[in-house]
């Protein structure tokens, strides 16, 4: 049988333990050098930073309210998991206009999303798919 690997320079008839156990430090090099700065286990540490513990997502159909100049208008999401002080992006699948989307939780289970009108203008967004990001460190 005729094995090729990429870090062989040749085709070799058969493999010994001891070629393929440094093949398989060399990729594990190859791996360390590609993705240093990542570690990931039971969480991803990227540069050194603060461990990123968990990441939940979830979508909602939404259809904000006509926004005047200065308002702001809000909804919330489910997503079990979520805690108090959980860090939380909030994202909407349609052109914001210049409004601003942000989000929170605002209890066990519940991220409330806040859509505001920082324009001189009405503005009416049309119904679209909201998502909610919670990240746990």
């Amino acid at each position: 049988m005729k094995v090729k690997l990429s870090y062989f320079p040749d085709v070799f008839d058969g493999v010994t333990m001891t070629a393929l156990a440094q093949t398989i430090r060399a990729i594990l090099k190859d791996i360390e050098l590609a993705f240093g700065k990542i570690r990931i286990d039971d969480q991803i540490n990227i540069g050194g930073g603060t461990p990123i513990l968990k990441h939940m997502s979830t979508t909602a159909t939404w259809n904000p309210v006509d926004l005047a100049a200065a308002a702001q208008t809000s909804t919330t999401v489910a997503l079990v998991g979520a805690a108090l002080g959980d860090e939380v992006t909030c994202s909407f699948n349609l052109d914001l206009q210049l409004l601003q989307l942000t989000g929170y939780v605002s209890a066990t289970d519940v991220v409330t999303c806040v859509l505001r009108n920082g324009t001189a203008g009405n503005i009416n967004l049309a119904s679209g798919t909201l998502r909610v990001s919670v990240w746990k460190h």
